[in-house]
């Protein structure tokens, strides 16, 4: 039996209004995916109670992991918009983080078809458009 894999990476999780905040350094693999997730599902159910929200990860270090971790990320995704009515995912990554040009366009490329997806370089930016958006969608 293979044994498996220590976490790799570091997060720290809390909500900022309707925004999920998920301070992430990487690079990471699968067995941090899942441990940051199942950390997360009690914010994502007291989200949900407040209506529409957003996840917001700020990235530090490398944004660079594992295929399964990036196959794992979309289910997460998948699974917040459909169990916990997130309308959208953002990305927030100075220019220096390694990686981030690879991980900015796979991650426009494969997650944007799951919820809204955009990508910043600071959370301030971030966070503007996403209570612009949450803004936007309790209007409609």
């Amino acid at each position: 039996m293979t044994k498996p894999f220590p976490p790799h990476g570091k997060y720290k999780i809390y909500c900022d209004d309707q925004l999920l905040v998920s301070e992430v350094v990487g690079p990471w693999n699968i067995e941090f995916i899942r441990d940051w997730s199942m950390a997360s599902i009690p914010l994502c159910e007291e989200l949900k109670e407040k209506g529409a929200w957003i996840a917001v990860a700020i990235i530090s270090g490398s944004m660079l992991a594992t295929p399964e971790a990036m196959d794992a990320l979309r289910k997460v995704i998948h699974n917040s918009v459909h169990q916990y009515d997130c309308i959208a995912h953002v990305l927030v990554a100075s220019p220096d983080v390694t990686g981030r040009g690879i991980v900015e366009w796979a991650f426009k490329k494969s997650y944007g078809d799951l919820s809204q997806a955009a990508f910043f370089d600071d959370y301030e930016s971030a966070k503007q458009w996403s209570l612009a958006l949450l803004a936007s969608h309790k209007k409609s």
